[in-house]
């Protein structure tokens, strides 16, 4: 019984290790044909099966996987996390990319931590099963790099020193020709706008100050008005006197009420109207402007500064 137990006990190691390496060659992404990414999927489990791994082919795009699992795809821990979910050693991701002159053709070789890449470029016609740059992801030998240029050879030094120090010639004079002092002409600089003359600004001040008065006598009537109105409604009416003194304060509330509409009215269109004049005039003459201009002097050339209104 003992011996049973023991012979059980040395197999199970045995089974373990002989339990294959399961990789699983998800479906190409990319923009390619989907005919030819169909066609380069296959080639793909076709290398991996012959280097002595057991390859299957996927039915899910990496991407598809991540969004099943609920992981971003740019994200490192969900690789493994998809790894989990399909219960295998290693997958292959593939990204299949039209280029110029062919498409190329990127595996991505991903085990739990670890992930190897090699890509390659599939010229227009070539078969697809010609992956001669991916075939080396799927050995146990590193993908080969690109080997850097190499380094240009410095010039050889001559060991023996020169004979003796050479001739050297003497100093030759040159003439220099004078150069013309380039003349600046004088440029007619732009004449100040004028000011605004002060009878403007009297006008518009009057205009206020008139409008002003217009406009509280115009008031002044409307009161005067208003008061006559109370006398109409009390005055008695029970004489013909008292009835001719009735007309004659209706007559006066209408034209104390006429003439202060009149002067109420004037007073706030000539004063509105000044008001605007003297605040325009009075912006336009506080802006100021400075100019830069050459001119010609006795003795040289300079540079003037005028600063005046603008218009």
């Amino acid at each position: 019984m003992k011996r049973v137990v023991v012979a059980l006990g040395c197999a199970l190691p045995g089974l373990a290790a002989a339990e294959p390496h399961k990789l699983l060659v998800l479906q190409p992404e990319g923009r390619a044909d989907a005919a030819l990414r169909t066609r380069i999927d296959a080639a793909i489990v076709k290398l991996a099966a012959t280097a002595g791994l057991q390859a299957t082919a996927g039915e899910l795009t990496f991407s598809d996987a991540a969004t099943a699992v609920g992981c971003r795809p740019d994200v490192p821990a969900c690789k493994d996390e998809v790894l989990d979910m399909l219960a295998v050693d290693e997958i292959a991701i593939t990204t299949v990319t039209p280029k110029p002159g062919g498409v190329e053709i990127a595996v991505q070789r991903v085990a739990r931590g670890t992930s190897r890449e090699a890509s390659m470029l599939l010229a227009t016609g070539a078969p697809p099963d010609k992956l001669d740059g991916i075939a080396p992801l799927f050995t146990d030998k590193p993908v080969p790099a690109a080997s850097p240029p190499a380094a240009p050879t410095p010039p050889a030094i001559a060991a023996t020193p020169p004979a003796g120090p050479a001739a050297i010639p003497p100093p030759t004079a040159v003439a220099l020709a004078p150069q013309p002092v380039p003349e600046m002409t004088p440029t007619a600089s732009p004449a100040p706008p004028p000011e605004q003359p002060a009878g403007n600004r009297r006008l518009e001040l009057v205009g206020m100050a008139g409008g002003a008065g217009m406009a509280v006598l115009g008031l002044v009537l409307w009161g005067a008005a208003s008061g006559i109105q109370d006398d109409i409604d009390h005055a008695p009416t029970a004489t013909r006197q008292d009835l001719a003194n009735l007309r004659d304060l209706e007559s006066r509330g209408d034209t104390y009420a006429a003439l202060g509409n009149v002067l109420a009215v004037s007073g706030l269109v000539v004063g509105g109207i000044a008001t605007y004049l003297y605040i325009r005039d009075r912006r336009a003459g506080s802006t100021a402007s400075a100019r830069l201009s050459p001119t010609v002097l006795d003795h040289g050339a300079g540079l003037v500064l005028t600063i005046g209104a603008a218009p």
